[in-house]
């Protein structure tokens, strides 16, 4: 029941978010942006969204390697793409999906894949904000908002790594920080630097789409703001970050396009929604092509049927 609640609330906000963007800037406005879109944008959208799977089911697959079970990166390539259309029918299923594979097919303990799919989660958020930090010390002018954020996210990981690297016993003897503790300051770093490229293709893909549109971003302050516009896409308040990405590219980047702020909106917006529809368009037909094989059948099995995961 709460879980309906939230998935409920989730496109009350979407919803919400979308009828005051819009009241704000027209349908109209933006569709007419659309079409105005240079030739060039589907076919470099699409090259930037291989590199984002390539290199995402890359560090997955070194992961994964080092601290839950050897695959092979084919594997991990079929996977992740068929993880990819169901995570957009419901996220937890998409990484739930993984952990249950992983489980049938090597036999690895199922709080070893949770502990692992945490360590890759917060790696993520861990390299965004390495890059928002370095673009902040060279940035001439970032909002005070974005500082305190950087701040207090910094002061959360000191705290966490100072309980991995002291690694205090009663957490070892729990299996979901096992992987955690057991992974070191080392591990994270290698699982870091893993991760960068994927943060780089994403960087580039998002870079590429504002400037189909005319919104000149520095490159500079796309690294500064781009890492805190994707944390505020992927919190589980709206579907698919609708309306919260939005809000939050109006937000650091208007300033950037041409024309008065309806038309510096009007940009960024249309920017973000084709690039999001692009990205959906070719995840969905790749998701589809991966379900079809013969991992994607396995997984597909995985979470359809009911299981007797390891679980020590």
């Amino acid at each position: 029941m709460r879980k309906r609640l939230v998935r409920l609330l989730a496109w009350v906000v979407t919803a919400g978010l979308l009828v005051m963007l819009f009241r704000r800037i027209s349908v109209a406005q933006v569709l007419e942006a659309a079409r105005g879109a240079p030739g060039w944008v589907v076919p470099v959208a699409l090259a930037g969204l291989i590199a984002i799977y390539l290199c995402d089911s890359f560090a997955i697959w070194k992961t994964f390697g080092w601290f839950l079970a050897r695959m092979r990166f084919t594997d991990v390539l079929l996977v992740r793409g068929a993880t990819y259309l169901l995570a957009a029918i419901n996220y937890n299923v998409g990484q739930g999906a993984i952990v249950y594979f992983v489980n049938r097919t090597t036999g690895t303990p199922v709080m070893r894949g949770v502990a692992t799919v945490l360590l890759i989660m917060g790696i993520n958020v861990l390299a965004l904000l390495c890059l928002a930090t370095a673009g902040a010390a060279v940035s001439p002018a970032i909002p005070h908002a974005v500082t305190i954020l950087i701040a207090v996210a910094w002061t959360g990981f000191a705290g966490y790594a100072t309980v991995v690297a002291l690694k205090p016993g009663w957490l070892r003897q729990r299996p979901l920080f096992d992987v955690l503790l057991g992974a070191g300051l080392v591990g994270h770093a290698r699982a870091l630097v893993v991760r960068l490229p994927h943060l780089a293709s994403l960087f580039a893909f998002q870079i590429s789409m504002f400037r189909a549109f005319g919104v000149d971003v520095p490159v500079i302050d796309a690294l500064v703001a781009l890492p805190v516009v994707f944390l505020v896409g992927a919190l589980p308040i709206s579907i698919q970050g609708l309306g919260t990405t939005q809000a939050a590219m109006i937000y650091f980047f208007a300033r950037f396009a041409p024309g008065d702020r309806i038309a510096q909106e009007t940009a960024v917006v249309t920017a973000s929604l084709v690039g999001q529809a692009i990205a959906l368009s070719f995840q969905a037909l790749l998701g589809v092509a991966c379900l079809k094989s013969r991992v994607g059948r396995a997984l597909s099995e995985s979470v359809a049927v009911p299981t007797e995961p390891t679980t020590g």
